[in-house]
């Protein structure tokens, strides 16, 4: 995650030297995993701090819950494979290789492995058990959330209750 943060930190701060930027009134936006990139920024002390952010279909669960309940979506004959995919996630949250055990379909396989990809390892690990509701309730600037109610990634109830429930009462216009 530090490497995406540096990168947003390096954006920011080419942005702030342009003649045409007030860095006084820069905004973030983060749409799925780039809702937990912005929201890092924004709860970080930077140079160039934001004065609001916008989160377009965050995940309000740990990634290893989206992940599951898309497949659960998508792929025929999910309820036979759940067992074998949870026990290669709960391998994987344990910080071992996933070595999923499946009968096809090969994709789900395919997906799994790379997770554990070598050039995706320390994201994929970093990412799998994130959730924006846990940076949420850290934020201290305007924040609108925002989850379209036919978005076939993240669910507005499944991710939206939670990240409302991480947003209750605060004054500073998170919603």
């Amino acid at each position: 995650m530090q490497s995406h943060l540096d990168e947003l930190v390096a954006a920011v701060q080419a942005l702030m030297w342009l003649d045409f930027v007030d860095p006084s009134r820069i905004v973030g936006l983060g749409n799925s995993e780039g809702a937990l990139h912005v929201l890092h920024y924004a709860t970080s002390t930077q140079e160039v701090p934001v004065v609001g952010i916008g989160l377009a279909a965050p995940p309000g669960r740990p990634i290893q819950e989206v992940l599951l309940s898309q497949l659960a979506l998508q792929v025929p004959g999910w309820a036979q494979l759940l067992p074998k995919v949870q026990e290669a996630a709960a391998r994987y949250t344990a910080g071992e290789p996933m070595n999923p055990d499946l009968a096809p379909p090969e994709s789900v396989k395919m997906l799994l492995a790379s997770f554990e990809a070598l050039a995706n390892l320390p994201l994929a690990r970093e990412l799998w058990a994130e959730s924006t509701r846990n940076s949420l309730r850290q934020v201290q600037i305007p924040t609108p959330v925002l989850i379209g109610g036919r978005d076939v990634q993240i669910d507005a109830t499944a991710d939206g209750d939670p990240l409302q429930e991480a947003a209750a009462g605060k004054a500073n216009g998170v919603s």
